[in-house]
């Protein structure tokens, strides 16, 4: 595998019970790509990016990872280089726009979390992942009082101050409006052109097509790449 190859997947099954959801599935995305996977709801999709996440195991076949075999226990290597944005992104609701992004670091600083004391420069830092997505003048606002639009974008911001090189998005326009969802995709797409890779589970196929280099269906357990 070359060294410019952040997801390589190959042969990759997984089960729920006596469910067989994955079968055999195969996928090679590069850094800095912006990938877009769809299907019917229940055929995969969130399993898959789960797995490339590391949050499951594969019951067959392998997953690499920038560079990185996760089928050995590898994952602790890539850990805060993977960005997985769930359907309902995980935010502190009582919690500020800042200091949600903050909260990317805290694994890492620990007693500054609990203090809630951060560096100037963190607090630089994340600032500059809301100016990107364009919520600065939303810094000091609750989280639960933002619009779904910009509690998306809040989301990404995150991923950005993290530091991702790989951004896993598990349908994050699936309840905005058509203008809000276009505004917040392309966003997220956008971040490839900073050599982050663009991971996105999508329902909309025009959005998929107009924002996303390549488009695949996940169907009967099967990655199918559309021409």
């Amino acid at each position: 595998m070359g060294g410019d190859v952040a997801v390589e997947m190959k042969d990759v099954e997984f089960s729920y019970e006596t469910l067989k959801v994955l079968k055999g599935v195969s996928l090679e995305v590069k850094l800095g790509e912006r990938i877009a996977i769809m299907g019917r709801s229940g055929s995969g999709k969130t399993t898959l990016l789960k797995i490339i996440a590391g949050l499951l195991k594969p019951e067959g076949g392998f997953v690499r990872v920038l560079g990185y075999n996760l089928m050995n226990g590898s994952f602790k290597n890539v850990q805060g280089k993977i960005a997985y944005i769930p359907q309902n992104l995980g935010l502190v609701e009582g919690g500020s726009a800042l200091y949600n992004i903050l909260l990317a670091r805290a694994p890492s600083k620990p007693t500054r979390f609990l203090l809630g004391f951060w560096d100037k420069k963190d607090i630089e830092e994340a600032l500059e992942a809301l100016r990107i997505v364009g919520l600065e003048s939303k810094a000091m606002k609750r989280v639960d009082r933002l619009s779904g639009g910009e509690r998306q974008r809040v989301s990404v911001a995150r991923a950005i101050f993290q530091g991702a090189r790989i951004i896993l998005a598990d349908e994050p326009v699936s309840n905005l409006d058509r203008e809000t969802a276009e505004s917040v995709t392309a966003s997220l797409a956008s971040l490839a052109s900073r050599g982050v890779t663009i991971i996105a589970v999508l329902h909309d196929y025009d959005l998929a097509l107009r924002f996303f280099e390549r488009v695949y269906i996940l169907k009967d357990g099967k990655l199918w790449e559309l021409p």
